[in-house]
């Protein structure tokens, strides 16, 4: 345990020792600016009610995060050097060495408790064994879906797994082949089944969360960042949406230093259409009545990007969709699909019964607004200053991740 007289930093804490630390009330100062005062309290509850809920015997549940939820360390330092997500290596451009085919001893060490650790104690609190499964995103999804099964496998009888966002979609890939079936349910949250235009504004250096973290980082810029990291990472290539565009040919893209290549495209392509189909395992909870990027058009050597409220803020609906997977729908954005209330009791329905009345299993109508547009130059104009991590509010250090520029990256000087 830290000691109470020198403050830790967050970095450099485990997972059990962070849930020890809210079961105590040690550092709550900390614990409170990292997760937000009211999400703290609400985890103190959830930490203690954990430990006398625990059951070691419990029905062992797999938690998989999104895309770049699982933290990404380099292994062979002493101690090992987190890169994925670290302020200090952001600022110091330490994020180049994410890129592919890169040093073998880059890891997958823990996930970003923010979004999965209400998930984790409420299951626990309901009497079952979750375990977080972090995973190497920047991996193609059949890799990542072997790797799930051998884990799963390890597991002592069935498994079930609640998987958000590319988690779902790893998730398909272990189903492929988990012909024993010992995978014994699959919930997915807002999972990209058939992609998302998130990866295309990543590889197109606009999506706001790549331009956040250029905005940190003091050695290169979005574009940069997103040419000699995002393209070389296989994970991004996979969640590709369908579609009227085909988004796996390159020839479809604009013709610029940011055209995606070519062979990772055409992987991409045979990979997606080995997932498995849904059958009785499976669950799938959508959210919906966001504004999503729902259609991206090539138009004078840009995409313009059509944005309706038809998805979860990330996922347009229609490509959240898996056919054959029962389904159910909530009005909330992506992010918050993994700490919704109403969310994470129908995942114990799910899981006790394979049923739930907590949410509607009818869909929405589809939004027939035209929707407004914007284009990649548009979004280029967004968090072009740099910015030091110090200077930012704790309010957008917690988001970070999400995709919304928050004030600090608004700025028309630059803050360094």
């Amino acid at each position: 345990m830290p000691n109470p007289a020198n403050p830790p930093s967050i970095g450099d804490l485990h997972d059990e020792q962070i849930v020890a630390l809210l079961r105590t009330g040690a550092h709550a100062a900390l614990l409170s600016a990292y997760f937000g005062d009211i999400a703290y309290r609400e985890l103190s509850q959830l930490a203690r009610l954990a430990a006398i809920r625990r059951n070691d015997n419990g029905d062992p549940v797999l938690i998989l995060p999104g895309v770049m939820g699982s933290r990404l360390e380099d292994s062979s330092a002493s101690p090992a050097s987190l890169i994925w997500l670290h302020p200090a290596a952001i600022g110091e451009g330490l994020l180049s060495q994410l890129a592919l085919p890169g040093s073998q001893s880059m890891r997958a060490s823990g996930v970003m408790l923010p979004g999965y650790l209400k998930l984790k104690l409420s299951l626990e609190s309901a009497g079952f064994r979750p375990l977080f499964h972090p995973f190497d995103w920047r991996k193609d999804l059949l890799t990542l879906g072997d790797e799930l099964l051998a884990t799963v496998e390890k597991l002592k009888g069935p498994v079930s797994v609640v998987a958000h966002s590319m988690g779902g979609v790893v998730a398909r890939a272990a189903l492929r082949k988990d012909k024993s079936r010992r995978i014994a349910k699959l919930i997915q949250l807002g999972a990209p089944n058939r992609g998302s235009f998130a990866p295309v504004q990543a590889l197109r250096a606009v999506y706001p969360t790549v331009r956040k973290i250029a905005a940190l980082d003091f050695r290169h810029t979005a574009e940069e960042l997103a040419r000699d990291v995002f393209h070389t990472l296989a994970g991004l290539y996979h969640l590709l949406p369908d579609g009227d565009q085909d988004f796996f040919d390159v020839a479809r893209w604009p013709r610029d230093q940011l055209a995606p290549n070519a062979q990772m495209l055409a992987d991409a392509r045979t990979a997606r259409a080995l997932l498995a189909p849904a059958d009785d395992r499976c669950y799938l909870i959508a959210g919906v009545n966001q504004e999503t990027v729902v259609a991206a058009d090539l138009r004078d050597s840009q995409f313009e990007y059509t944005i309706r409220r038809d998805g979860d803020g990330t996922v347009p609906l229609a490509l959240a969709q898996w056919r054959g997977a029962q389904t159910w729908y909530v009005e909330e954005n992506h992010g918050g699909l993994t700490n919704n209330n109403s969310v994470l009791a129908a995942v114990d329905d799910l899981l006790r019964s394979g049923s739930t009345s907590r949410l509607t299993d009818r869909a929405p109508a589809t939004d027939r607004d035209s929707g407004r547009r914007v284009t990649d130059a548009e979004l280029r104009r967004e968090a072009v200053t740099k910015v030091r991590w110090d200077t930012l509010s704790l309010d957008s250090r917690r988001r970070i991740l999400d995709p919304v520029i928050t004030p600090e990256f608004k700025k028309e000087v630059d803050s360094g």
